[in-house]
């Protein structure tokens, strides 16, 4: 559950689950979700982020140039939990993912090469064939 100043109350979205192992990290003291860089929009399980290195603050992660790690970013991590930002509230995040292993199908798009690249081998893609 993401805490922000503001109370509120969330409905149950989730359902999925991305982990393929009951061996899994999640960030230490948690990630505040930069609002105003991601916008008003809701992150389903599986997000891919990263923190930028000027704010400190975690954004879903995106690449300008393909197969290439943007500039500026570093802790590559997933998101276990839903989370609705509302582009405006910082959230502090308690479950992103830092290491274990995740059902590559039931991630949501936005996993490139060059982001499983960056967290491997902490994070493992498992694929059923």
């Amino acid at each position: 559950m993401p805490y922000t100043p503001k109370s509120s109350r969330t409905d149950f979205k989730g359902g999925i689950n991305i982990l393929a192992s009951e061996h899994f990290q999640f960030i230490e003291a948690g990630a505040t979700l930069d609002a105003m860089a991601i916008g008003e929009t809701y992150l389903p399980v599986g997000t891919p982020v990263a923190r930028n290195t000027t704010t400190g603050k975690f954004e879903v992660y995106s690449e300008t140039t393909a197969g290439t790690l943007e500039p500026g970013f570093d802790e590559f991590s997933i998101l276990n939990i839903d989370v609705n930002v509302d582009g405006q509230n910082d959230l502090i995040v308690g479950e992103v993912l830092v290491r274990g292993s995740v059902y590559e199908a039931k991630l949501p798009a936005g996993f490139t090469d060059a982001f499983k690249a960056a967290t491997r081998p902490q994070i493992r893609y498992v694929r059923h064939i």
